[in-house]
């Protein structure tokens, strides 16, 4: 069965990859995302992301997805057709970097901040290296090296700053106002949307690239 659902995924991803296509999609899942109601049952920590995107004025166009139990025991390919997602390149998550060299505790300075919010593909991977590079950069490389060495945050101190749990970490609603950074990998996508956690391991978000980046004010850098 998973071979023949690798099989469809792929062929829908070669669809996609069209760029006539994109307005189209993009206004079918506009339409789709203003439509929607998030049931009363959910999650707290998944109406708190919603919230946060009505606050950020991303509700319009935000699509919410509650997923099966087994989600996480299934192949990327199985995850994207679940979603309706246009390919595997599209699933992202989101992880909590810390610099363990950093001079300060905590995160108000997004320029300088000891924790960053991280969006990256799952079929890619983030280079600590060009993270650094990156992070260093923002502050014109006035800060030594000796003081950048980042590493994925622990799972309790990922908890504590986002409020949220494994594979369910969301970017947007977190307890801690986090910098972002999105990989730039992801602004290449076609169509222009990408999947994440919704604040729970059972609900995933999916916003148009462009309009989460401006509304979430993310960073754009070179990761991988």
């Amino acid at each position: 069965m998973d071979q023949r659902v690798q099989r469809l995924a792929s062929a829908v991803a070669e669809l996609y990859a069209s760029h006539c296509l994109r307005d189209a999609y993009l206004a079918h899942f506009n339409e789709l995302a203003a439509e929607q109601t998030l049931p009363d049952d959910a999650p707290d920590t998944v109406q708190r992301v919603w919230r946060a995107c009505e606050q950020l004025g991303l509700q319009p166009h935000a699509r919410f997805y509650h997923v099966e139990p087994d989600y996480y025991e299934w192949t990327l390919h199985r995850r994207a057709a679940r979603l309706m997602a246009p390919s595997i390149d599209h699933l992202c998550k989101t992880v909590v970097f810390e610099n363990t060299r950093c001079s300060v505790q905590d995160a108000s300075d997004p320029l300088n901040s000891r924790y960053y919010c991280v969006i990256t593909q799952y079929v890619a991977s983030v280079n600590a290296q060009k993270l650094m590079n990156y992070v260093r950069s923002l502050k014109n490389k006035e800060i030594s090296k000796k003081y950048y060495n980042f590493r994925l945050a622990d799972t309790d101190a990922s908890l504590a700053l986002t409020g949220f749990g494994n594979n369910g970490v969301s970017p947007i609603g977190c307890t801690t106002s986090l910098p972002i950074i999105i990989s730039k990998s992801i602004l290449s996508l076609e169509p222009p949307v990408l999947y994440l956690g919704a604040g729970d391991i059972d609900w995933k978000i999916a916003m148009p690239v462009a309009e989460f980046i401006a509304k979430a004010h993310c960073f754009v850098a070179d990761l991988s």
